[in-house]
């Protein structure tokens, strides 16, 4: 599966260096992308997010938003993720990237990223962002 950028995400990335944004990382199948998903709350967090010791959302650092007017396409950057230290017995499968507001309720989804099925082990889980960026948005002719 590809990369997904929700629809109401595309609007809230006008925000990206002045808000919060965090990511948060799934396990199992259990979630059904769905680009119309607008909140958190739509992933149903409780059921399949990662939940092993250790783990907490991380909040996107040294965030950039670059415009290209060769391209005509905005790239959106920030460093790679970590983690922390997950204990053993969770299968991350996937990463969200949300604006948050509030809450679940009121956080607005931006991208699903797959990553496969990686198990934790105890060790740090480190989530590289690609050396062009995070995401851009492109121009269409």
């Amino acid at each position: 599966m590809a990369t997904t950028v929700y629809n109401q995400g595309l609007d809230e990335l006008r925000n990206f260096t002045s808000v919060s944004f965090k990511a948060l990382l799934l396990k199992g199948a259990g979630y059904v992308v769905n680009r119309d998903h607008d909140f958190v709350a739509a992933l149903t967090p409780a059921a399949n997010e990662v939940a092993g010791a250790g783990y907490a959302r991380q909040s996107l650092a040294t965030k950039t938003r670059v415009i290209d007017d060769a391209l005509d396409r905005i790239t959106y950057d920030c460093v790679d993720l970590d983690f922390g230290s997950i204990a053993v017995g969770e299968t991350v499968t996937g990463v969200v990237v949300f604006r948050f507001v509030t809450n679940d309720a009121d956080s607005v989804l931006i991208g699903y990223y797959p990553i496969g099925s990686v198990p934790t082990n105890g060790n740090p889980f480190l989530v590289s962002i690609d050396p062009t960026g995070l995401l851009y948005t492109v121009q269409g002719s």
